[in-house]
């Protein structure tokens, strides 16, 4: 009998297997027949890496639903239905916004998933799953563009120590009881430098017009889809897998030809199409990194090595973060002690109240 991880391996290839444009049809189709698929797994597998409703599409564009139970293409169908209503609600939300913001002359580009909808790169708007809508504004512009949101039915979360202090990448989300998604207003699109790559600046000067709506650039469109899940999310430092990103990649790929000649070659890059060849014969042109190979395979086989390594680096990575940056600033910045005192008090007073 296999193992409980054997089944989650098996079934990260069939999410991959189904995903893909070129894995072959083959041996999806012979897994498909084999009836031992854990369906109950699948969708819950499928469901955390975001591509439950993107696996439904591309299992119909392959001609492939008969294979599953009834009652599950039943509730896949729905709530693709459910998303695919989400999103285009979505789309006219960002549409108000780009309006508002265009009235008021703010430079801007709606960024991540709000990009590929407009760029109608899905065969199918139900196939993406979105959450907030995240827009790129000239750093200028930045509290004017946050201001005018919510002059408009949004309204701020609290803004924290350290988002005051420290050089986030969007201001603090902005939630409405009248809209569906929430907005996040970034000045940057990564938390950190690369070398000259999506500088907010040059995705402002490259932006294109989609439904006349203002997105990045094919080159930018795609370095931000690796980075956001490499930088920001921690999947580089990991050594993690986005099927979501993955796919992305993917149809980009299949809509637009890419120079890769600049990036290919560097680590966050690099890592990131060797794990993503491990699943998907697209990428077998690119060459494999031993090292995050190993360790990815790794943490998947033995999940209690996993948890020992990543613990590792969290915990590595905070005390590098408070050493390098906070506790300097401490001593530096008179205005962040005092506010870190206050603070103090009131979690404290907070916690003595609970207690009484």
């Amino acid at each position: 009998m296999p193992s409980i991880q054997h089944k989650y391996k098996e079934t990260l290839v069939l999410i991959a297997d189904i995903l893909s444009f070129k894995n072959p049809i083959e041996q999806l189709v012979q897994t498909l027949e084999s009836q031992t698929i854990d369906w109950e797994q699948f969708v819950v597998v499928a469901s955390d890496f975001l591509v439950l409703t993107t696996c439904y599409c591309r299992l119909k564009d392959k001609e492939l639903t008969h294979y599953l139970p009834e009652d599950l293409v039943l509730y896949l169908e729905e709530i693709t239905v459910i998303n695919r209503n989400r999103n285009k609600t979505l789309l006219s939300e960002i549409t108000n916004i780009s309006v508002l913001l265009k009235t008021n002359q703010i430079n801007h580009v709606f960024l991540k998933g709000s990009a590929f909808l407009l760029k109608n790169l899905y065969n199918d708007p139900g196939e993406r799953m979105l959450g907030d809508i995240d827009v790129l504004v000239d750093p200028d512009q930045l509290d004017l563009a946050y201001t005018l949101l919510t002059d408009n039915g949004y309204k701020g979360t609290e803004r924290g120590i350290t988002s005051k202090y420290f050089d986030y990448k969007h201001l603090p989300r902005l939630q409405s009881d009248k809209f569906l998604a929430a907005v996040e207003v970034h000045r940057k699109v990564t938390i950190q430098s690369f070398n000259g790559l999506l500088a907010t600046e040059d995705l402002l000067n490259d932006k294109q017009l989609a439904q006349n709506i203002s997105v990045p650039a094919n080159d930018h469109l795609l370095y931000h889809t690796i980075l956001n899940f490499q930088a920001n999310d921690l999947g580089y430092k990991y050594s993690k897998i986005s099927f979501k990103s993955i796919y992305d990649v993917l149809i980009l790929n299949n809509a637009y030809t890419f120079n890769l000649k600049p990036i290919i070659d560097r680590p966050y890059f690099k890592n990131y199409f060797s794990i993503a060849k491990i699943w998907f014969t697209d990428f077998k042109t690119f060459r494999s990194n031993r090292v995050a190979n190993t360790l990815f395979l790794l943490k998947l086989k033995y999940p209690f090595l996993r948890k020992i390594i990543d613990l590792i680096i969290s915990k590595s990575t905070y005390i590098y973060v408070i050493i390098t940056s906070r506790i300097l600033f401490f001593f530096k910045n008179k205005n962040y002690r005092k506010d870190l005192f206050k603070d103090y008090k009131r979690i404290l007073g907070f916690r003595k109240l609970k207690k009484s």
